[in-house]
This record gives structure tokens, sequence and C-alpha cells, in this order.
């Protein structure tokens, strides 16, 4: 037994409960919570650059199968908005508590937010902890159901439990033993739009669950007058801080119901308490979240004109015309002294239809597209690869099978470093990130701040585009060159870096084979303009063809998978026939590389003579023509000749 303040209490409980990594950026009241994990050994405490990045990076532990537990004020929360909602989808493999200090009356923030409206909002758990003791108990029940029910649970602590203090029995840390791994399958931590209702859906069946079963009872304490009665004149449902100030005037006056979870709440319970009195009173800080939600319920709730959700809790915000009873009791016990105490809906189709259904036509990248060398170059790699929001999601699918996992925009950094801190800096072999550059500039910089900072090891790949290709090519920022980006990263300390072009795959293997090997971070930019930001009536491509004298049908170039590529299959043995190269072929020369047999070369020399194409055919022509026009007097002749040849 021990005195502990509320932010220690805190500590202690995510410490007994076996949480393994801590990520946090400081902000009052909570701030105390993460120094006193820095005295544990046992827990990876790390502060992050903002509080996005701080939930991002215990959320890649937690991936990993790591207890993991994220730190934050309530406006903090604010910051982790992204993350927090989509974590909910994809539940949390390990356990995710994320403790939330929320400032009633402002005594250190610009505002006095409810974190308990931004939790119902993105279905995940409340729990709110009236003393110190809770405090210390519930970080580890909290564990237990982030565990039991696959998802993320807050624990809200407000300023005067964070700063209160008291003696607190402690116990032993629980040996947790995690189940170390890479986050599976995709349909599970992947959201792409074909898994996200699907996701939802399994969010509101756990969420549903919860509330119903034994631990939203569990949570609930009630006391009852000595004296019995059918119906009482009214009755006080309580949760948080204010419970001990209300209990101490009213225990044995009136039946008192505290509520440890306020969300999701056991409705029965609440109904089955109202049912045996005339009215309810409901006390909370903040806003009247609880009272909203029970008066929803068609409880007989009563008016308190004195609460308008603004400052600390007091005693006055009890009173209420409609239980003058109230008001008498306080007058009697306090002298009327204000007292501060410290389905998504899914589109049907007719049942009756002629004709034959029509294929399946799944997305993939466009003939050209930047993006397909490396998840081509990655497909070949047993790697598990954490992506971003953006086109490249698209990796994730057949043949490239190249990505694994994403959340939000800027999450996929974040991640990763929870992942390695989780399993290790050997993981860097065979984890890596991948971001756009769009996505990288909305909120990427501050995730690559931390890991530079703490010196992590790992490989991310920022895949240049030139553009937020997704939406329509807005300008969000400048372009950059590939000396802009060489400053850029020096700029932000990256030890290892490197800009290569998207489309040369040897490029795309040896550095990518190079920075995997090293054991400092290293960014590499794949850079490629996207070909929906191509001129619509620019040169001429230099189009690839296939020589069928000198191709075998091995199938690598399906693995490019490009839409221009065309396969032919014999009905009868289900066996590649031949391949031909369409007119969507814009030239990228992806596919060339890709063929062991050297079958695909330009259009332009393709001669009849097959001994003259077999002598060329092993030129490197896809990095011979980018080279060539980059020359503007030469790119015009070459232009110029192919399109008089074709």
């Amino acid at each position: 037994m021990a005195f502990l303040n509320g932010c220690e209490a805190v500590a202690r409980g995510a410490w007994e409960a076996g949480a393994a990594f801590v990520g946090s950026y400081p902000g009052s009241p909570v701030t105390g919570v993460v120094e006193g994990l820095l005295r544990f050994p046992e827990i990876k405490t790390q502060w992050m650059a903002n509080e996005k990045v701080a939930l991002e990076a215990a959320i890649g532990a937690a991936h990993a199968g790591q207890r993991a537990l994220a730190v934050m004020k309530h406006v903090g929360l604010n910051v982790a908005a992204d993350p927090f909602f989509n974590v909910a989808y994809t539940g949390t493999r390990g356990g995710l508590v994320i403790v939330v200090g929320d400032d009633p009356g402002a005594k250190a923030s610009q505002n006095e937010q409810d974190t308990r409206q931004l939790a119902q909002a993105a279905h995940v758990p409340v729990l709110e902890p009236s003393d110190i003791d809770e405090a210390l108990i519930f970080p580890r029940l909290a564990f237990e159901i982030s565990e039991q029910f696959d998802v993320p649970v807050v624990v809200r602590v407000t300023t005067p439990i964070c700063y209160g203090t008291s003696r607190t029995v402690m116990g032993a840390r629980r040996q947790v033993l995690p189940n170390l791994g890479f986050a599976a399958p995709i349909e599970k931590y992947l959201l792409l739009p074909a898994f996200v209702p699907a996701r939802h859906k399994d969010l509101v069946r756990r969420i549903d669950r919860l509330a119903n079963g034994h631990w939203s009872r569990w949570f609930m304490q009630t006391l009852m007058p000595a004296e019995r009665l059918e119906k009482y004149p009214y009755g006080i449902v309580v949760t948080g801080f204010p419970y001990h100030a209300v209990r101490e005037p009213f225990e044995g006056r009136a039946p008192i119901l505290k509520v440890g979870m306020s969300y999701p709440l056991n409705e029965e319970a609440i109904l089955e308490f109202a049912a045996r009195c005339d009215r309810i009173l409901v006390v909370e800080e903040s806003s009247r979240f609880l009272e909203q939600r029970i008066r929803a319920l068609g409880v007989n709730v009563a008016a308190r004109p004195h609460f308008d959700g603004v400052g600390e809790f007091s005693l006055k915000h009890l009173e209420s015309p409609d239980i003058p009873e109230i008001a008498e009791r306080l007058q009697e016990r306090i002298g009327h002294k204000r007292i501060v105490i410290p389905i998504r809906h899914q589109a049907t189709t007719p049942e009756s239809h002629s004709g034959l259904p029509l294929p399946p036509r799944p997305p993939g990248f466009c003939a050209g597209c930047s993006h397909r060398g490396i998840f081509y170059t990655l497909g070949k790699r047993d790697l598990y690869v954490v992506g971003d929001i953006g086109c490249y999601t698209l990796g994730a699918l057949e043949p490239h099978g190249a990505l694994h996992a994403n959340l939000c925009m800027g999450a996929s950094l974040g991640i990763l470093q929870g992942y390695l801190a989780a399993m290790g800096p050997e993981a860097a072999r065979s984890c890596i990130a991948v971001i756009g550059d769009s996505t990288f500039f909305h909120s990427g910089i501050p995730s690559l701040l931390t890991a530079v900072t703490a010196k992590i090891p790992g490989t991310i790949l920022i895949l240049d585009n030139a553009g937020t290709a997704m939406t329509g090519f807005q300008l969000t920022n400048r372009p950059l060159k590939r000396d802009d980006w060489e400053r850029l990263l020096h700029a932000l300390g990256v030890p290892e870096f490197a800009v290569v072009d998207a489309l040369d795959v040897d490029q795309l293997e040896s550095t990518l084979d190079a920075f995997l090997a090293s054991d400092r971070l290293s960014v590499m930019v794949v850079k490629g303009d996207c070909v929906q930001g191509l001129p619509r009536k620019g040169p001429t491509n230099y189009r690839y063809t296939i020589k069928t004298d000198l191709c075998t049908q091995c199938g690598e170039c399906l693995k490019v998978d490009c839409p221009a590529i065309v396969p032919s299959w014999d009905r009868q043995t289900a066996r590649l026939d031949s391949v031909a190269i369409s007119t969507e072929c814009i030239g990228c020369g992806l596919c060339s590389q890709s063929c062991p047999e050297h079958a695909i070369i330009p259009r332009t020399l393709s001669f009849k003579s097959s001994v003259l194409t077999r002598m060329i055919a092993p030129v490197p022509w896809h990095r011979v023509i980018r080279r060539l026009r980059a020359i503007p007097p030469i790119r015009k002749l070459l232009n110029a000749f192919e399109k008089e040849t074709h």
C-alpha cells in the first residue's frame, strides 16, 4: 500500500496489467501518467511528435500482439481522431488502451470538450474511474475488455482524479506472453472499401455484446437506502469523480447507481434502477452525455437548471426544481455554499434478370502506373507491408499481394514504429512502410521525425507520383524534384535515403535490398509521374510488343498486372496459349524488364528478321529511351520518328 496520485495510479495499473509499449505527447492533466511509466524498465515508453503518431505507434504494437497504451489530453484526441476512429474497425489483436485526460473548468486547456462524445461516435468503450483506487484498477480491466472484444478502450480521467492523492493497494505485474506476429488477414486490417462495411457491422456487434454482457453490469454499483420502499421519490445516477461527492450526503437517503462504464451503456440495468424511482437525477462532469442517453430511454430525468456543462463539478449542479429534497439536503449539509471538489445501405438488384452474369472486374493499377514497378518488386519478397491511403492500396490485390494493412493518412510510419518496438529491430528486415507523397506531407512528416529522433531502423518507401492523383490532381504541395527530396530528407535528419526511378526494376531491387540490410533508418523515394496526369495529346510513347518467336509463355509478364497485357488461354488445358500487348500500352517498359527471354521490345524496333531481333532484344530499351528523351533535341527527333512509324 502506498500514497499515489491519480496519474501514478493509472501508470501503476498499466504496469500491473502487463503493458509493454506506451506512446504519448505531453499534456495536462495526464503528463504525470507517462512520467510514472518511465520508471518501469519493463515498458518501452516513448514521447512522440504528436498524439496521432503516439496512437499509431501504440496501434502498431497492439497489432503485433503486445499490450499497448496511448496517453493524451482531451484536445490531443482531436489530433488522433483519424486513427482513433479507424482502429475500432480493424480491432487490436493485443490489448489497446487510450488514457485521455479531460479538463472540466479548463484549468490547463483551451476548451472543456467531453471525450465521451467522441468515443461514442467511434464506437469505443469508455471507463470512468471515480477515485484513485479505480484509477489503478480500471486500466487493468480495460486491457481485458480490449482483448476479449477486440476493440480499443478509453480510460477517461479528469483533472481532480489526476491531481488527487490517496492510499492505494498495489499488486504485482501480470506476466503476459504475447503472441507476436504480423496482423492478418487483410480483410480485417486493410480498410479497403470492399471490406469496410463488414468491419463496421462486426464493430457494432462487438459493442452490443459488451453493452449487454456481464462486464457492463460489473461496472455498475448500486447503493440502496436501509428503508426499503416499493418506489423511491428520486434516485441518483452518477459517473466518474462526482460519485464520492454525491455518496457522502445522499447515501442511505436515496438510491444511488454508480456507472463505471459510461459507453456502451447497459440500458436494461438503467431501466431496472429507474423503475424503482419516480425521478432520476443524473450527475456527471462536463456535458450531459449520460443524461441524454438516459432520457432517450424514456426515463423521467429531473431538470438541472444550474448545470450547463461549464466549469468544474460543484454540488450546486445537483439542485433540481423537480426534486426539492435535493436542495434541502444540500442546505443541511453545506449551507448552500458552492463547493468545488478538487448499415450502410446495400444496393439491391432485381432478383430476376436475363442473360449470363457479368464476370467480376476487380480494380487495378492503370496501364503505365508508376506504382506498379515497386509492387512488382515487393511481391517477389517475403515482406509485411504497412500501407497508407492512396491508389497504392491496390498493391494488396493479386498478383502483387504486397500490401497487408493500412489505417488512415500518415499512419503507416507510426504503425511501423510500433511493430519494431514490439518485435525488436530485427523485424525491420521483414516489415516496411509505404506512403504517398501527398500523404507524407499531409501527416507523415511528424512520424518520420519521431523515427529519426528515436534512431530506429526500418525502411520507408515514399511513392511520389507528383500529385493527389486519387482525387483529381489538386495542387496541395509543390511537386519535388530529385534534388528537392534529397535536401528535404537531409534536413529531416534521415541517415540513409535515395531517390529512384519508379519504372526501373533493377534500381528498385538493388536499393530496396541495400536498405533492408541496413541497421539505420532508410527512406527510398520512388519517383514517377502518374499516367493520368500526362497530356492526353502529347508525344506518342514508344509502345511495346511481344515477339511470339521469342515468347515461351512463362507468364512472368502477367505478374506485372498491366491491363495492356492480354493473355489467351487454351480452353482444353487452361494453360497460357499466347500473350499480346494492346493499344492501351503507353510505353513504360515495365513488362520488358520482367521478361526473362527478352521477348518484349519497342514496336519501332521490331524487325522482321528474328536474328536481328534476338541481337537487340537484351538491350535495356526502357532505360535507353528514357535517357534519350531527357535530351530536348533528341526527344523531338524520337517523337517524330515514332509518330511517323506508327
